[in-house]
């Protein structure tokens, strides 16, 4: 009895080991450029994982239960904030060249988005604003989507004196890229399998909203923080609001191939081209 009393506390110990594995995550404030599909290219900011610019905002990911320590640094030459939405205590001002470190305790799947919430939303508009996915296994089939639109002029103008009632987005981007680029982005294009359990993080980042329709499934939402999307819904068409979050888990029961695109057509073109925007073909194989 008393061996087993001492494996219980060694058994209890080590899974309070597993449970506290940390995760170290850095992100860069990052200027540069952004190329569209047609080759315009116009001013961007985004969250990188190191001192190089990409057009594309790092997808911090980690399990639940996990400690996930995030440190910023400002790459760039003005002030920034970086801000998690719906965790609170988390809201932070960057000066050029400095960083901070935040820590984040997530006990369930779910989904933030991290962003600059200085100026808002001029700087989250330029590009500052990435997601956290929080997922149940290690080997979970995840798929992340940030949804984002950019409208050149706004750019050109590096988000300054931004009148919104003049917003008209010419592009449409999930995680920075169009089609046909998404279908080479194994980050979003669904490639799996009959009876696989498939998992998209989706975060909506721009300032339109937009409205997911998948063909063929009907996935369901196993964790959301909109006004628009109930957990446990079931269904193919999924309306978010700017910083809506959901997470959605598919399993597909046929193959072949299906389309996702964005119900707002406009969003399925790129420079008045379309299909240049929010569009993706999954591939479902036997």
């Amino acid at each position: 009895m008393r061996s087993l009393f001492f494996f219980s506390l060694f058994w209890l110990s080590l899974n309070d080991s597993v449970k506290a594995t940390k995760v170290f995550q850095n992100l860069f404030i990052n200027r540069g450029t952004l190329t569209t599909i047609k080759n315009t290219t116009f001013p961007f900011l985004a969250f990188n994982a190191t001192s190089t610019f990409t057009a594309e905002n790092v997808v911090v990911s980690c399990l639940k239960n996990d400690t996930l320590i995030i440190t910023v640094t400002n790459n760039d030459t003005t002030l920034h904030g970086f801000k998690i939405k719906n965790y609170s205590g988390i809201s932070y001002t960057i000066n050029p060249a400095a960083n901070i470190t935040c820590t984040l305790f997530p006990t369930q799947r779910s989904i933030y988005t991290f962003y600059d919430h200085l100026a808002y939303p001029r700087n989250m508009y330029m590009g500052l604003a990435g997601m956290i996915a929080v997922k149940d296994k290690a080997n979970d089939k995840v798929y992340y989507w940030n949804l984002k639109e950019h409208f050149t002029v706004f750019n050109q103008q590096l988000g300054y004196g931004l009148n919104w009632n003049n917003y008209y987005p010419d592009y449409f981007t999930i995680n920075g890229k169009s089609y046909s680029q998404l279908q080479l982005d194994p980050k979003v294009k669904i490639n799996n399998q009959v009876n696989d359990t498939i998992y998209i993080y989706v975060a909506n980042t721009g300032q339109s909203m937009h409205s997911l329709h998948f063909h063929g499934f009907h996935p369901k939402a196993v964790y959301s923080d909109s006004k628009l999307i109930k957990q446990n819904w079931i269904k193919d068409t999924w309306g978010m609001f700017s910083m809506d979050c959901v997470v959605l888990r598919m399993i597909p029961d046929k193959t072949g191939k299906y389309s996702v695109h964005d119900h707002n057509l406009v969003a399925v073109t790129g420079g008045n081209t379309h299909p240049n925007g929010m569009f993706t073909i999954m591939q479902i194989n036997p």
